[in-house]
């Protein structure tokens, strides 16, 4: 199995590519995350492609576009969401952030909603997780590792659980 993913050079991305499992890597270097072709052409031969970097709307054109394209293929999407995607957040300056994420999973659902496909997306939510967005906040925060687990968990499952929500205690 191979699984391609965007933004592994920091933060939660990094964690997921240590994972055991082959990894192929679109990172900045590679050219503009924007330009869905040139990230589905370095990651097209994938088995499953995590949609992690978290670039404006990036991650709302790549799920349409990978989608669009495997969408008769027995492939996964895996989308890294926000669990601010269905709550209003208690800290300040992070409106443009909600409302992508919030775009995000309206797209993963409405991909879901079509139920006849081959491809199947997944949408993870995290809740705060430790990286460098998070670094001033006071909350209780999860682990990039706590992430990379959940989309271990993901991955390995032989069931379709489209959407998954986690929290830190």
């Amino acid at each position: 199995m191979k699984i391609g993913i965007t933004g592994s050079s920091a933060g939660i991305g990094q964690c997921i590519s240590e994972l055991p499992f082959e990894f192929v890597h679109f990172n900045r270097n590679d050219g503009n995350i924007h330009n869905a072709e040139l990230v589905y052409q370095k990651l097209k031969d994938c088995d499953i492609f995590i949609n992690n970097v978290w670039d404006n709307d990036c991650q709302i054109k790549l799920l349409n576009y990978f989608f669009n394209k495997w969408r008769d293929l027995p492939k996964k999407i895996i989308s890294i969401g926000s669990s601010v995607s269905t709550y209003n957040p208690s800290g300040t300056g992070y409106e443009g952030y909600v409302d992508l994420k919030r775009q995000l999973r309206q797209a993963h659902c409405d991909i879901v909603n079509l139920k006849t496909t081959k491809c199947k997306s997944y949408l993870v939510n995290p809740g705060v997780t430790d990286t460098k967005m998070t670094v001033y906040r006071k909350d209780k925060k999860m682990s990039t590792q706590d992430v990379a687990n959940i989309v271990r968990f993901v991955i390995e499952n032989k069931l379709y659980i489209p959407e998954i929500y986690f929290y830190v205690e």
